[in-house]
């Protein structure tokens, strides 16, 4: 799971959002159990919610466990096998973010 981690940090998409859904994607956010807005809730306090530090994500991925009495190597594992996925669609959607950027800055240049 770090090393998925430090990837989506590489990439700087290690937001809020993007944690949020790679734990709906993993499963860990189910809608019934655990709700997105109570995962939301446990980044309330990080100083920046489009950089969220390693170590928060890790005290939020406890906090759910031992609400749910898993253990956190269980929420680990699951969040590693999920994340090749979720890399890639994440750096799909960053790139695709990036391309639509580009060709509406050409647009505006190229009518002054």
């Amino acid at each position: 799971m770090e090393d998925a981690f430090k990837k989506l940090e590489r990439e700087n998409q290690n937001s809020v959002d993007n944690l949020v859904k790679w734990m709906k994607d993993s499963k860990i956010v189910d809608g019934t159990k655990v709700t997105e807005e109570k995962a939301r809730q446990l980044f309330d306090d990080v100083k920046d919610a489009s950089n969220v530090e390693l170590a928060k994500f890790q005290e939020a991925i406890g906090k759910l466990a031992s609400e749910q009495k898993k253990s956190i190597e269980d929420f680990s594992k699951t969040l590693a096998a999920e994340a090749p996925k979720f890399l890639e669609a994440a750096m799909a959607a960053a790139t695709a973010a990036a391309a639509a950027a580009a060709s509406t800055f050409k647009e505006a240049l190229s009518k002054k």
